[in-house]
């Protein structure tokens, strides 16, 4: 067991770096906002600044706010900028002219503002999500409801989100009255009379797992409409620019888990509803695992709808994730405008000024904006936020492997290693979330960290991955452990077999699912010499039971805990833990509510039952997502263990 003698990159190098998290183009399309964070690590701050770039001339200039901003959203007209503003435990609504001079509050104080807001057509008026939360005076929670808690959030008991409307001329705030806890993501009409939006009866909905439903509401009457009901998966919507029309990205009555997104049109009262995507084998959608704090740019960025005739859409496909033009009318037709070895999101789409505005990200770099016109081409890089910090960087080289898996599944991976190496590396296999997600051509820091510290890492879509059409993902459905772990290993043999990799000196690591494989690995084969579970479910009956989002196993498995226990034992990796020898760290946050600090504790014990060499490190403030959109001191906290623990042991 060595360990390099100098550091040639730091866990904390990550604070180092910025990202652009969202972009709009003004109506004229003379200007693009977008917002961009940045890590002062002395101070442990994160800010968000909206920056205004004159797309002509490059000049730029910020809008003035002294805290978080987010969401920037252009008026009708063009002449100022709505945003969510954050300072202390403040979230309010704010406008600012688009000369960005006079920054206005249209919210009160004591408000928590959700983005992004929706403008009215006639500039007049702001929608947007406040959250509010009915606490005793006591302290003391009565819980009624099966599910009364949400990863990132806590206790949701008592908690709402509810629709408002901010007059900009006059002042004023009107709250729409919905009988439903949550709403989320409104978007006016083209005739400024009906809001669209996502909503659920429960204070807890999942855009990524089927839980919201669409509606309208019209606010001269109140009167709100369900357009698609609980047989429908639900991830993103716009309006047609037509206003009679609803463009969608979602699913209809579908047994996965996570379902596959497609690009429907519906009628604005639900009717006619029509696949825009039949046969295609990507998914809509982003769902790349990624260590950026950006995930919100993806939920928010799935879809734009510039024109009557056709979406532009986010499109993930075997790895990268590419901007697509689906037609909505005629017969079915998509066609790529922005692709290549890299990770795309589409941020904003104009017909009048035939521009698309997108972000973009590879294994190099981190998000960068991008603007082109609708055909694609022309394409013009706009930001280049981390190119001085990049180049003191280590050189990687990346290597694509397709191979098959034992039963004839193609598979294909990647192995990363510093571009001065030569020969088998010692290598950290990582699995990724999900599993229904993937990883591919996108930016992580911490594979940076190991590569650029000696430990190639390598990477692959196995059978449950997302961008490979629906027959691959539904194919680990029922049994993550069994049907996942024969492809884990195929990756290794090809790896071995291309002599990429040390087979005396492998790794594996994962978060949430890849958590769950790599605990499942460590208690099937002695391969590895060193194993991270970070954030891993390993007991399904009691994460049934303490999860957040019990359903996602009920749906999975087949059945609840109490139904069929035999089942939910033999998919655990908790019940092979005995067969276990390879030293296993476990790493967690304490606010995970999605996968409970006590699967780590367990499978920690467990280890320590059978004489395994094992530690446990618990981070508090991090949840679930934690490594990536966590506070300062707990994405900190993940790559210094990560590292330490291979350097300890690989």
């Amino acid at each position: 067991m060595s360990q390099p003698s100098v550091r040639v990159l730091h866990p904390n190098d990550v604070f180092a770096l910025k990202y652009v998290h969202d972009a709009r183009l003004s109506p004229d399309g003379r200007h693009a906002a977008f917002v961009v964070s940045r890590t002062v690590e002395a101070t442990g701050e994160e800010f968000f600044e909206i920056t205004i770039e004159e797309l002509a001339s490059g000049a730029r200039r910020e809008v003035p706010f002294a805290g978080r901003a987010t969401s920037p959203r252009w008026s009708p007209d063009g002449k100022r900028l709505a945003f969510v503003g954050t300072a202390g435990r403040s979230s309010r609504l704010y406008v600012s002219d688009a000369d960005a001079h006079d920054v206005i509050p249209l919210t009160p104080d004591d408000r928590s503002v959700l983005g992004p807001p929706s403008w009215s057509p006639d500039g007049t008026t702001v929608a947007y999500v406040v959250m509010t939360q009915h606490d005793s005076p006591t302290g003391v929670r009565r819980l009624t409801k099966r599910i009364f808690r949400s990863e990132g959030i806590g206790i949701v008991s008592h908690m709402e989100f509810r629709l408002q409307l901010a007059n900009v001329k006059q002042g004023g705030i009107r709250q729409l009255e919905l009988s439903l806890n949550t709403a989320m993501q409104p978007a006016f009409s083209p005739d400024g009379r009906s809001l669209l939006f996502l909503g659920s009866d429960s204070a807890i909905g999942y855009p990524s797992l089927g839980g919201l439903n669409l509606f309208t509401v019209d606010l001269d009457d109140g009167k709100v409409v369900e357009v698609l009901g609980e047989r429908w998966f639900v991830a993103a919507a716009a309006w047609s620019p037509c206003g009679k029309r609803i463009v969608v990205a979602g699913d209809y009555d579908s047994k996965m888990t996570v379902p596959m997104a497609h690009v429907w049109v519906v009628n604005r009262d639900g009717s006619k509803p029509q696949c825009r995507t039949e046969g295609l084998r990507g998914n809509v959608g982003l769902r790349i695992h990624h260590d950026m704090p950006t995930w919100e740019t993806s939920q928010n960025n799935i879809l734009c709808v510039p024109d009557t005739a056709y979406a532009c859409v986010t499109l993930l496909k075997s790895g990268c994730a590419e901007i697509c033009r689906v037609a909505l009318d005629g017969p079915t037709r998509y066609e790529s405008v922005a692709s290549g070895p890299r990770t795309c999101v589409i941020m904003d789409a104009s017909s009048s000024t035939s521009q698309l505005l997108y972000c973009a990200s590879d294994l190099n770099t981190p998000w960068e904006l991008y603007w082109s016109d609708l055909e694609g081409r022309e394409e013009k890089r706009l930001t280049r936020l981390n190119e001085a910090v990049l180049s003191r960087w280590p050189r990687l080289q990346v290597e694509h492997l397709t191979f098959q898996s034992n039963d004839g599944m193609p598979l294909e991976a990647w192995h990363l290693m510093r571009a001065d190496r030569s020969g088998p590396q010692p290598t950290v296999m990582f699995i990724h979330g999900g599993p229904m997600l993937s990883i591919g051509h996108i930016f992580r820091f911490d594979f940076h960290l190991l590569a650029a510290n000696g430990y190639a890492v390598l990477f692959a879509n196995f059978r449950g991955s997302s961008g490979y059409g629906q027959p691959f993902m539904q194919a680990i459905l029922g049994d993550w452990g069994a049907r996942g772990f024969p492809d884990h290993m195929a990756t290794i043999d090809c790896a071995l077999e291309r002599g990429l990799a040390d087979p005396n000196r492998l790794g594996v690591w994962g978060p949430s699912h890849g958590g769950f494989a790599t605990a499942w690995a460590v208690g099937h084969t002695d391969r590895f010499r060193a194993a991270v579970a970070e954030a891993a479910p390993t007991n399904f009956s009691t994460l049934y039971y303490l999860a957040d989002a019990p359903d996602i196993f009920v749906r999975d498995l087949g059945g609840r805990p109490d139904e069929i226990p035999d089942i939910y034992r033999s998919r655990s990796p908790l019940t092979y833990v005995g067969r276990c020898r390879t030293p296993t760290l476990l790493l967690h946050g304490e606010d995970d509510l999605r996968c409970p600090v006590a699967e780590a504790e367990q499978f920690y014990r467990a280890l320590h039952d059978v004489g395994c060499t094992t530690e446990l490190v618990r981070i508090s403030g991090m949840a679930h997502m934690g490594d990536s959109i966590g506070p300062l001191p707990a994405r900190l906290g993940q790559n210094e263990a990560l590292l330490d623990w291979f350097e300890r042991y690989l």
